[in-house]
């Protein structure tokens, strides 16, 4: 029992502070390379195997023996991880990965578990996920020689900052307004963001409620010297302390946001009230690059034009203000957020790194590098560009629904609103989808010209009709279709209109017409990930199976991180069931399930093709899975949301059969 018990323990691998692999809680003595260390981190945190020539390109810029370098630094890898009957280290002739199946870290638990937290975590469970930062990824840790790398670092660093600062944020808007665990809470926001004027303004508030003027005046004195120091208007924060003094005997409101803003003085708005407008600053370049850079930077501009989910500033003015300072040029176009990028040639590769800043605080909001090879030059800028223009988009959202959830649902305006919308939708359950719906419907109240709420209205009437309400499917779809078409009407070239409208026809049996209208989706933004992996979704049931893999190639490449991802499997696992590929297929749908969540008819195809490729343990956990979600599962509600040709029905039927699924 002991020889299995250890067996079967779990290693430990910290990332977010200095580097520990900890097993049966002892930390192991590191190896005192630098590259070995920071190449077990980036193997941890990479999704997918890497090629050999990758790594080499990212650790050794100049080594005359790359690859025997690497040799060496996974023999000290493979001592310090492996175990004597367990091997994490593997890897082939071409590809290197850590098979992290009896393996925690820290930094992917936190990256996993962050989204749920911020919607709908307890102070518990945010308090649980804080404590795994023990401080910055891979803290102390530099690798000279491989610039790549510590561009990879420094982005690593950023991220996990910010997801520290997002739960320190969290946490103080849930937390009793006067408990000293807020105030310390909000100390941290100070250290993370130290030039915040709201969170300063916070915790001058939450001192003055516990009666701890003399603190109180300190820290306000201390921070107006601050930016003082850094060339900072302190003269708006100085005012709302004053007003705070003033209005001490206030009612305490628990939400961080509503506190900092609820009586300070008129003055001019931080932030545009609906759409962010984001400033792209001309990509710089060596000067035989400037041509290329100075493609890339038009072309970003002119798909994120078209993705219509925020506002750019237009070439010519954004090309115009290229000398000024991004906070200088920010302001004077009323922009929320400034993106520069730097591009250069390394070998047989173009690399673009990417920043995305607030120009208020010239804090780093997201930094990121796009590789594409040199080898057609006349393709490189449209790939880049579409790649920055995917990652832009999914990154400015990400920031806007962290702060439409820290803002009270009565000061939510149209663009906030539909943001809380999608956070809730994501959790594809019935509570999630009615607050979804109540979120859009606030947005569409508050502007009723804003396209896209009508759309995410539309999607949550598709997901009830497709899982969550099917006995009501005739009534959902055609108010899917209803919202869908206000969409249009409210603007006719927004892409997610016209995928809403197709989405819509596919559950109405108007294949063509859905087609159609996925088509015209990506037609008008070829860089709409979301578009790519509808159309794969509808062609990989009644389409080319062919055409259905290669939109959700291109959805993948778009979007390699989305949360949806378990939505390309599924078209990926449909599509070769139905060339025959059945054990491609298995692998796929194991994928599936891995990803769900608590969808239901994904978990369904996860176990059926797994009963189709004869892996029938695996289809029987995902079968209990099934039950766990919705005891009454048949075949018949499988059969029912999707359209499947007689090819593939004929597959799952058998495969149901196996797993004694009703039908």
């Amino acid at each position: 029992m002991t020889v299995e018990m250890a067996h079967q323990s779990t290693d430990r691998v910290q990332l977010l502070g200095p580097l520990q692999v900890i097993r049966d809680d002892v930390p192991l003595n590191q190896p005192p390379s630098r590259k070995v260390r920071a190449l077990l981190a980036y193997l941890a945190m990479s999704p997918r195997p890497i090629t050999r020539e990758k790594l080499c390109e990212l650790f050794w810029d100049v080594a005359d023996d790359p690859r025997g370098e690497l040799r060496w630094c996974l023999s000290k890898l493979r001592s310090l991880m492996d175990r004597p009957t367990e091997r994490r280290i593997v890897a082939d002739r071409k590809q290197v990965w850590i098979d992290a199946g009896s393996l925690e870290v820290d930094a992917q638990s936190v990256a996993q578990r962050m989204q749920k937290a911020l919607a709908n975590g307890s102070p518990g469970e945010l308090r649980s996920l804080l404590t795994l930062f023990k401080g910055e990824f891979l803290e102390g840790l530099a690798v000279d020689g491989a610039p790549s790398i510590e561009n990879w670092l420094g982005g690593q660093r950023h991220r996990f900052r910010q997801m520290r600062q997002q739960l320190l944020e969290r946490l103080t808007s849930v937390l009793p307004p006067e408990s000293e665990e807020r105030i310390e809470f909000l100390r941290e926001c100070i250290d993370l963001a130290p030039f915040d004027e709201a969170v300063h303004l916070e915790l001058v508030r939450a001192l003055l409620r516990r009666g701890l003027d003399t603190e109180a005046q300190h820290h306000i004195e201390l921070s107006l010297a601050r930016f003082r120091a850094e060339a900072i208007d302190p003269g708006p924060l100085e005012t709302a302390f004053a007003a705070a003094r003033r209005g001490r005997s206030r009612p305490a409101v628990a939400s961080l946001i509503e506190n900092a803003r609820f009586d300070a003085p008129p003055r001019p708005p931080t932030r545009h009230m609906g759409k962010s407008t984001l400033l792209l600053l001309p990509f710089t370049a060596a000067p035989e690059g400037m041509a290329d850079a100075h493609s890339i930077t038009c072309d970003i501009i002119f798909g994120l034009a078209k993705l219509r989910s925020f506002s750019v500033i237009a070439r010519g003015t954004a090309f115009s203000l290229r000398s000024l300072p991004p906070g200088t040029a920010a302001a004077l176009v009323n922009a929320q957020y400034v993106a520069t990028g730097h591009l250069r040639r390394d070998g047989k590769c173009y690399i673009v790194s990417v920043e995305l800043i607030d120009p208020t605080s010239d804090r780093i909001f997201w930094v990121d590098e796009f590789r594409c090879d040199a080898g057609d030059s006349y393709a490189v800028p449209p790939v880049l560009a579409a790649r920055i223009i995917t990652g832009l988009d999914a990154e400015i959202h990400i920031i806007e629904r962290n702060r439409a959830l820290l803002t009270p649902p009565a000061s939510l305006d149209a663009w906030q609103a539909y943001h809380r919308g999608l956070t809730s939708m994501s959790r594809f359950t019935s509570d999630g989808n009615l607050e979804a719906q109540h979120f859009f419907s606030m947005a569409i109240a508050r502007d009723p010209t804003f396209s896209r709420s009508y759309a995410g209205l539309s999607f949550t009437h598709f997901h009830n009709a497709f899982h969550l309400n099917v006995r009501e499917s005739r009534r959902e779809i055609a108010l899917a279709l209803e919202t869908a078409e206000q969409a249009l009407l409210a603007d006719p070239s927004d892409p997610a209109a016209h995928c809403a409208v197709g989405r819509a026809k596919w559950l109405a049996y108007a294949h063509v017409g859905a087609v159609d209208g996925l088509n015209r989706s990506v037609d008008l933004s070829p860089n709409y990930a979301f578009a790519h992996y509808s159309l794969a979704f509808v062609q990989c049931q009644t389409g080319p199976p062919e055409t259905a893999i290669a939109a959700a190639d291109i959805a993948a490449r778009l979007s390699p991180f989305d949360p949806m991802m378990f939505g390309t499997y599924r078209v990926r696992t449909f599509a070769l069931l139905r060339l025959g590929k059945v054990q491609e297929a298995g692998e796929c749908a194991k994928l599936v399930g891995l990803n769900a969540g608590d969808h239901v008819h994904a978990h369904a195809v996860s176990a059926l093709t797994l009963a189709a490729a004869g892996r029938l343990d695996e289809a029987r956990a995902e079968r209990r899975r099934i039950s766990d979600l919705r005891p009454d599962y048949s075949f018949a509600q499988f059969r029912g949301v999707l359209h499947m040709l007689d090819d593939l029905t004929q597959i799952y039927k058998k495969a149901a059969r196996l797993l004694e699924i009703p039908d």
